[in-house]
């Protein structure tokens, strides 16, 4: 395992930008289509608070008429003809408006918009919770098929050693030529699975790329990742309780639960009186006739109370309850799915530490097993059949490990996603 990582960490460093697993998630975390998408949601929720805000302040209108009839009226007196009405007339107006929320309800909307702005943020942080998870598993598959292919490469250098010496032995009269043929059938195969490790290797990294939101054909280099985390040591109960407490996408339900339950409120005021003041300003250009005036300013007050509207106003009293109903039940079914994921991802956790463990064990009696079956192959005393076989289980040896490895990585991932957090070493003790 040693050699592997050795090795793949020479590859990294051979040109090409390296790539970090932090600098990748804050790529994503700027260039994600799905966060891209919830960060105009959020900015089209504030742009509504403001526009629910404009209903609480006053309104200023300027406007201009212009008249023309068909004729002018006039009237004699003394012998004299005066216009009693002009031909046409040029009016311009301003007027001001300003609703009186005597009922509340403006505020109230305002009130739930600004809840609803809120949620919006918290899914935004949920929605990179997300794609942290994404990037973060497709990171992981770019080191794991980077490690296979350092695997299949160390197969093909063994298997071609042994084809060189097998044939050297042939030449001296010591090996067969079905012994030789053998090894030249592994030597194909071995370099055949080098091929799709590399091809594989390939499109994991496209993959990445476009999690991160940018071409596909980028190249880079990944930097591994050294160490393990450790296990968290505290009880399942309670840290399912904690994920419940910090994952934004209850926070967001609970908000839109506010949100509901303002709108509520104002459908059930919707019978109740509105008040607005309104004052204009006319002024007449060019007046002419009789009782014609400049200008003139008039205020009014008007008061609406609703009396009948054939029950309107109790079927959306009665919808917006039920809504309310729905994001009480949307928010109890996410609490019991967050408590389901943790403790999925704590029981990934615990199995994929145990097959690490296992799989290193393994790879260390494999290699004893193939070093063991070389020199006996020297001495005279193996057959090619034995080491064979035993250099076939060290391949499959190093491939578990290599799979555990990052199986353990993953696991741990989505348990910092299941938790709502990236900082898990106030709840890590100890080491793997």
């Amino acid at each position: 395992m040693t050699i592997i990582l050795t090795m793949a960490a020479m590859m990294a460093a051979q040109g090409g930008d390296v790539l970090t697993l932090d600098q990748a998630v804050d790529i994503a975390t700027k260039n994600a289509f799905s966060i891209r998408l919830q960060q105009s949601t959020v900015e089209k929720n504030r742009q509504k608070v403001k526009e629910n805000e404009g209903g609480l302040g006053p309104k200023v209108t300027l406007s201009g008429t212009y008249t023309r009839f068909d004729k002018e009226g006039t009237a004699s007196f003394g012998g004299n003809t005066i216009v009693t009405s002009p031909i046409d007339t040029k009016q311009a107006t301003a007027s001001l408006q300003l609703p009186i929320d005597i009922s509340g309800n403006v505020g109230r909307i305002v009130r739930a918009s600004k809840a609803n702005l809120v949620a919006s943020e918290e899914t935004l942080q949920a929605t990179q919770n997300d794609v942290k998870l994404n990037v973060r598993k497709n990171y992981l598959s770019v080191l794991r098929a980077e490690d296979q292919v350092e695997v299949a490469k160390l197969a093909v250098v063994e298997a071609k050693e042994r084809l060189k010496n097998a044939q050297a032995e042939r030449a001296a009269g010591s090996k067969a030529d079905v012994d030789v043929i053998r090894i030249e059938a592994q030597v194909a195969q071995a370099e055949s699975d080098e091929i799709v490790a590399e091809n594989q290797w390939t499109l994991s990294k496209q993959s990445l790329n476009n999690v991160l939101g940018r071409p596909i054909e980028t190249d880079f280099k990944v930097s591994h990742i050294e160490g393990l985390p450790s296990k968290p040591k505290v009880e399942v109960d309670k840290l399912a309780k904690a994920a419940q407490d910090n994952r934004p996408e209850v926070k967001a339900l609970e908000l839109t639960q506010e949100a509901l339950a303002f709108i509520r409120r104002a459908a059930e005021r919707g019978m109740n009186p509105s008040l607005t003041l309104a004052i204009n300003y006319v002024r007449n250009i060019d007046a002419e006739g009789f009782s014609a005036r400049d200008e003139q300013t008039t205020g009014t007050l008007t008061l609406n109370i609703p009396v009948f509207d054939s029950g309107v106003t109790r079927a959306q009293v009665k919808q917006a309850r039920q809504d309310e109903e729905q994001a009480k039940i949307q928010t109890e079914q996410v609490r019991l799915g967050i408590s389901l994921e943790v403790r999925q991802a704590i029981t990934n956790l615990i199995n994929s530490s145990t097959r690490l463990e296992v799989a290193q064990r393994q790879l260390k009696s494999a290699e004893e097993n193939y070093r063991i079956a070389k020199l006996r192959l020297q001495a005279g005393e193996g057959i090619t059949l034995e080491i064979t076989d035993a250099l076939q289980q060290l391949t499959q040896a190093r491939t578990g490990a290599v799979a555990a490895r990052y199986d353990y990585w993953t696991a741990y991932s989505e348990l910092q996603r299941a938790v709502g957090t990236d900082d898990l070493q106030k709840l890590m003790g100890g080491s793997n």
